[in-house]
């Protein structure tokens, strides 16, 4: 078969990707170098920036210092505070004029006056001796400066805030008066350094700008201690020639900006170094790669050539045999790995339930090949029985995969925590909720400890991390593997007596073993009074419910015991219902029962089982109740009705008289009157003689006079207007119109 070329293709187009990512990054160099214009606009807009903020400090220092000039130029009342012993008025005045100045520059921070005479000191509050002012080492200092006029650099100003001490960064400017010798005095403005970052500030975005300011010696304006970094390429730096300041502006994240910006050749060639170098690795790794594959594919087409019976078709080649032999190979290989593992579980599972259960095959030489195949030999055994806890939340909470994920941690937990332990254990699940821990160990000394200890660490390791709690019962020791079962068995009935005992903990055989179950009889004593006082509405059943859990309780029943007598207790329940009260079995059987019996199969202990109980219970005697005193209310009501319907023509009959006779308050024989009937008593007398009155009207030819008598009203006109009020037509009107309707039949 010749071979043909297919396959070096498909090995230089699967080298596409590569290619593609080398292009990729060449375009995101040329962005780049395209982004390298936007940044050198973005310097102009520096060096533009920068010029403007030196030109508007220097303006407004400018202008601070010119004004301060004309103060001591036109003389006046600062000469004569100067020259002249001064007094209040004359402070005052010059005070003013120091604030006035203040007032029209905001960055100045405090303007004060150096008298020579007495070596006194005048600022915006008061005068005082030199020696007192907080700033006066910078004022001796500045008057043996041979040159005044000038903005210092920044220097902390001395001064006293609120009765305390404080320092105030600022530059300075002074003057001498007169302005050759300062025989006189000495003018001294300063600014504060917070007030200028301020300002400069107002003057530029400082999301993408940063803006410093250095002294002439290259000292920070803004940080204090700090001195002026190298300039960075992309930086603007401009030079006050009145201040001799720099006023530096430069791009946030300028370092990657210069490096962007000054390796546009270094990018180019990288560019083109990675291009080079991917095409070159491509061939190279292809024909590197093909040539054992080549011997491969010549020693596949001599096998082929034997084996096949027809010829190939033509389109197909020699990765069509490869891909065909291969994917037989490994598809009966993943069925055969698949059934072997599906029969070593089920295999693993049968042996362990004969195990737990006793069953043992006739064949004892196949047995032991069976025991010692899963890894088993002779010695001394201790099974645990592990049980989740709430497994009917835990089934609704969880999907079947993460239920089997669960259960796959909790059995690896055993394994590994045993291991750690260095103990040998067969773990497996033999229920939907229960997993067997099988302890082996050639020494009988201490099995029991090191498998409540075991127990203990699975617990704990379960509780902290994971959402579910488990319960674990330990059985007894076996010697042997015919005892096997036997420990199964008590390790099944501890952890049965979760129930009573609690969840989330570990349960000895050996400890419960020994309790007693209690009397039955007085179990079931207690649960016939229970349903007796709940089927009366007594008040003591909760009393006696609440001591027939605690019972159970310290007897330690079992699940399959406490299950027996749950049951019980609702079929007597239902079955005295059914007899004494069957208006309440509508209400059992759609809520009372099904909650019941809900409560019985979801809970995992008697206090869960309690309180469900009680608030179904609860709920079920209530309506009993209602119940109850709805049938003493009916009978009564009827005993009531009867007599008014058979003594209403009595002109005596009232609430009062009822009242007396049945021995009930005349407000609840109203109550009663409208809960049962719907009218008040006096309607309901009045209906039955209106009642009487139209049948005598019917059936009579007596006066309406002598009916209204009889009615027990003193005036005809009352009764016909109550009669006509009730019927809509006066007496006669209806006497008439029923004459006329006998006439028609």
């Amino acid at each position: 078969m010749k071979l043909n070329n297919n396959y070096i293709m498909r090995m230089l187009f699967s080298y596409l990707p590569i290619l593609f990512i080398t292009i990729s990054v060449l375009i995101f160099i040329f962005f780049s170098i395209i982004n390298q214009f936007n940044v050198r606009n973005a310097i102009q807009a520096n060096n533009l920036t920068a010029e403007y903020i030196t030109n508007m400090v220097d303006s407004s220092l400018k202008n601070i210092s010119i004004d301060a000039q004309k103060m001591i130029e036109t003389g006046g009342s600062l000469d004569q505070f100067l020259e002249e012993p001064s007094d209040r008025a004359l402070n005052y005045e010059v005070s003013n004029q120091l604030s006035s100045l203040m007032v029209r520059y905001g960055l100045i921070d405090s303007v004060y006056l150096y008298r020579v005479k007495d070596g006194k000191v005048l600022d915006q509050s008061t005068i005082r001796p030199l020696d007192q002012f907080p700033d006066h080492s910078f004022v001796q200092s500045s008057l043996d400066q041979a040159y005044t006029g000038i903005w210092s650099s920044p220097r902390i100003r001395e001064s006293i805030a609120q009765g305390s001490p404080s320092q105030i960064r600022v530059t300075s400017l002074g003057f001498k008066i007169p302005r050759d010798s300062g025989s006189l005095g000495y003018l001294m403005v300063n600014v504060k350094i917070t007030s200028l970052n301020n300002y400069i500030g107002q003057m530029i975005d400082h999301t993408i700008t940063d803006a410093q300011l250095y002294d002439a010696k290259g000292n920070s304006f803004f940080h204090a201690g700090q001195t002026a970094p190298s300039k960075n390429r992309l930086s603007a730096d401009v030079v006050s020639d009145y201040t001799g300041w720099t006023y530096r502006i430069s791009i946030k994240g300028g370092q990657l900006l210069d490096f962007l910006f000054h390796g546009s050749t270094l990018w180019v060639l990288l560019g083109l170094c990675a291009i080079v170098l991917a095409i070159g690795s491509m061939f190279y790794v292809t024909r590197r790669n093909y040539k054992p594959i080549e011997s491969i594919l010549h020693r596949i087409d001599r096998f082929s050539s034997i084996i096949k019976t027809s010829e190939p078709k033509e389109k197909e080649n020699e990765f069509a045999f490869i891909d065909q032999a291969i994917e037989r190979l490994i598809t009966n290989n993943m069925a055969f790995q698949e059934q072997q593992q599906e029969h070593m579980v089920i295999r693993r599972q049968q042996f362990l339930q004969m195990l737990l259960k006793g069953e043992y095959k006739e064949d004892q030489a196949a047995w032991e090949q069976e025991w010692h195949h899963f890894g088993l030999s002779a010695g001394h055994f201790m099974v645990a029985l592990l049980e989740l806890d709430q497994y009917v939340q835990f089934g609704l909470k969880y999907s079947p995969s993460d239920q089997s994920l669960f259960k796959f941690i909790v059995s690896s937990v055993a394994v590994e925590t045993a291991e750690q332990n260095g103990l040998k254990v067969i773990v497996e699940w033999i229920s939907k909720n229960q997993l067997v821990i099988l302890l082996i160990s050639e020494e009988s000394g201490g099995l029991e400890h090191q498998l409540l200890q075991l127990s203990e660490q699975i617990r704990a390791w379960v509780d902290s991390h994971l959402d579910f709690t488990v319960t674990i019962g330990i059985g007894t020791p076996a010697d042997d593997e015919a005892s096997i079962a036997r420990s199964f068995e008590d390790a099944e009935a501890a952890v049965s007596r979760k129930v009573s005992v609690g969840v989330n903990q570990i349960i000895d055989a050996v400890e419960v073993k020994s309790k007693s179950d209690g009397e039955w009889f007085s179990y079931l004593e207690m649960i016939r009074t229970i349903v007796r006082q709940l089927r009366m509405s007594e008040a003591g059943w909760q009393n006696e419910l609440s001591r027939l859990f605690s019972e159970m309780t310290v007897h330690r029943l079992r699940k399959d015991d406490v299950d027996r007598l749950v049951h019980y207790f609702i079929f007597h329940l239902e079955y005295e219902l059914d007899g004494a009260l069957p208006e309440a079995m509508k209400l059992w059987l759609q809520e009372g029962k099904p909650q019941l019996t809900a409560a019985a199969e979801q809970s995992d202990t008697l206090i869960q089982l309690e309180q469900n109980f009680v608030a179904a219970l609860v709920q079920l005697s209530e309506h009993i109740e209602e119940l109850s005193q709805s049938r003493r209310h009916n009978a009564l009501m009827r005993e009531i009705r009867d007599y008014v319907a058979e003594h209403f023509m009595d002109p005596n009959l009232s609430l009062t008289l009822l009242s007396d006779r049945f021995q009930i308050s005349p407000k609840y024989l109203s109550q009663l009157f409208k809960e049962s009937i719907g009218q008040n008593f006096s309607d309901f007398l009045i209906g039955l003689r209106i009642e009487y009155a139209k049948r005598l009207l019917r059936e009579s030819d007596v006066t309406v006079q002598y009916i209204s008598e009889m009615m027990g009203y003193a005036n005809p006109t009352s009764f016909i207007r109550v009669f006509k009020k009730i019927v809509g037509l006066s007496p006669g009107q209806y006497r008439e119109s029923e004459t006329k309707e006998r006439e028609r039949e």
